[in-house]
């Protein structure tokens, strides 16, 4: 009987603290929109990653030098699962769609002699890697300085954006 008790009690201690009790996890977060205008110059993105932490995920983009602006919203499936240059259908895991948007930005920069160097050399769809709440993080858009990925979720969770230094950290909780 203790050992049941024990159980039910450390159950409680961890939904608490990742937001399902009364403690919210992201007690600032919300579900609208977050944007922030366009920096000047265009910002290259280098790296795209995942990572759990407590009860939240956390997306991060990654530039070499300067931040591009951004807007991160939820959007239907039909929107969200969509190629920004083709408009072709884009299967992304997940029961809701946060996307990134990240306009003044690249991932590769074109030379004067018509060479192009790649700046993110990762892949389109990224694993979870043991997140609580992220299913797939997936490429969508790299079209005209506007790269867009989605991040499929379990479902509609509340999302924070801290962007700093030559990062854009979407907490997810």
């Amino acid at each position: 009987m203790r050992a049941t008790w024990t159980g039910a009690a450390l159950a409680a201690v961890l939904a608490t603290g990742c937001g399902s009790g009364t403690k919210p996890c992201l007690p600032d977060a919300g579900t609208s929109p977050v944007a922030q205008a366009t920096s000047t110059g265009t910002a290259y993105l280098t790296a795209v990653s995942v990572a759990p932490a407590a009860c939240v995920d956390r997306v991060s983009f990654t530039f070499s030098d300067r931040l591009p602006g951004y807007r991160v919203e939820y959007r239907t499936a039909a929107r969200a699962e969509t190629d920004d240059a083709s408009g072709r259908h884009v299967d992304v895991a997940g029961g809701a769609f946060l996307v990134v948007r990240l306009a003044d930005a690249r991932t590769a920069r074109a030379h004067g002699d018509g060479s192009i160097t790649p700046t993110y050399r990762g892949a389109r769809r990224l694993p979870p890697n043991g997140a609580h709440h992220v299913r797939e993080i997936v490429k969508t858009g790299d079209f005209e300085a506007v790269v867009t990925w989605v991040v499929g979720l379990d479902r509609r969770r509340p999302f924070d954006v801290q962007a700093s230094g030559r990062r854009i950290v979407v907490e997810i909780g």
